[in-house]
């Protein structure tokens, strides 16, 4: 086995310190696999393969797309005295900063939720300081209102929006910031809002969750028109369990809690946090039929035998779990694996798999299609 090519790649910025991997590796006479690690620098780095068996201009060009993704990302080349510092540096002074082309931020940053465990829900329903809220699955927008209305993402870069979408916004007053969800709805989008910045260009992003809904049910709903409506919140425990109990009915993704007082704070907790999300999760049996280079490829069966292909799945895996997976698929075998999921789309791709385990009590045909499940985006009244 020789290695033909490698590179060492890392990205450093605010809480970010990674390291990126690659190399193309011959192991027989004409085929190659391109290999890759990744991880937080400092810890054991997850190990992976990008290709698999393939000829050294296929593992070529894997391995010059991995490196441009990367590198488009902010990653650097480990080289001369191009090296990781010993501390990241700050945002807007690493790695990724010095990307060219990347879309500058042009309002404010989200606020992100930290997920929780099955576990966590009971003691959440039980806090009265405590509401709770329907986790939309939609695309998250903020809107700037000004001269003109401004949308932005999550990371406070300007989207495209469809205007008629957002256009209901404009009579609010200028210097309001507004924060929702982007929902399909009725062959179009609605847009929800659950949250409020600015109104008028007062800063109220230190009031409390239920006085910042207050301004935008009170002060703003009544100057909003078109497909734009206020998210409604569970604030007592018989309603929080009762409006969990519509979400599970309904196949809805999840659930969202937030502290009553707490303020809003842009980005993402290292952990916990005043506003976390529990989505819904569901499993399902699978067959493993090939590593197909950055994922493996899972089917199930009809009631026929036919077999459906369901997508692909790479997270949850482990160095150990992949390197039984691929001496499985090298012996011929097709193993049977426990996946979770967010939900089934409708053409049977599971949306957001996680790898679980191996399941050597299970048989292939018990992997049917039937037993996948799909989700309701419409929000629950």
């Amino acid at each position: 086995m020789s290695v033909k090519k490698s590179i060492e790649l890392f990205f450093q910025e605010g809480t970010s310190d990674k390291l990126y991997h690659a190399r193309i590796v011959e192991t027989a006479p004409g085929k190659h696999d391109v290999e890759v690690e990744w991880g937080r620098r400092g810890s054991s780095l997850n190990k992976g393969k990008k290709a698999v068996g393939v000829t050294l201009d296929a593992a070529e060009k894997t391995y010059a797309k991995l490196v441009r993704e990367k590198t488009g990302k902010g990653y650097q080349e480990i080289a001369g005295d191009v090296k990781p510092a010993v501390v990241a540096p700050p945002e807007g002074q690493g790695s990724g900063s010095k990307v060219q082309g990347t879309r500058a931020k042009v309002g404010r940053v989200a606020q992100l939720l930290n997920a929780i465990e099955e576990e966590a829900v009971e003691r959440l329903l039980a806090d009265d300081a405590v509401i709770a809220q329907q986790k939309l699955d939609g695309v998250r927008v903020l809107v700037h209102v000004g001269e003109s209305l401004v949308a932005t993402n999550r990371a406070g870069q300007a989207t495209e929006i469809a205007r008629d979408v957002i256009a209901g916004l404009e009579h609010l007053p200028r210097g309001t910031i507004v924060d929702g969800e982007v929902v399909p709805h009725e062959g179009g989008h609605k847009y929800w809002l659950f949250d409020v910045l600015s109104v008028g260009g007062e800063d109220v992003t230190k009031r409390g969750y239920v006085e910042r809904w207050e301004c935008l049910e009170g002060d703003l709903e009544p100057g909003i028109f078109g497909p734009i409506e206020i998210l409604p919140f569970a604030a007592t425990t018989k309603d929080k369990r009762a409006l969990l109990s519509r979400l599970r009915a309904s196949k809805a993704e999840g659930i969202v809690f937030k502290q009553k007082q707490a303020p809003y704070t842009p980005g993402r907790p290292a952990s916990g946090g005043a506003q976390l999300k529990h989505k819904f999760v569901k499993s399902a049996d699978v067959v493993i039929v090939e590593n197909a280079g950055n994922a493996y490829r899972m089917i199930v069966h009809d009631d026929r035998g036919k077999a459906f292909d369901v997508g692909r799945v790479f997270a949850g895996t482990t160095n150990a779990s992949r390197r039984e997976l691929d001496e499985r698929l090298a012996r011929g075998e097709q193993p049977v694996c426990e996946v979770k999921y967010l939900y089934a789309t409708d053409d049977d791709q599971l949306y957001q798999p996680v790898f679980v385990r191996v399941r050597d009590d299970k048989d292939p045909d018990a992997c049917v299609r039937a037993q996948l499940k799909h989700t309701s985006r419409a929000v629950v009244a």
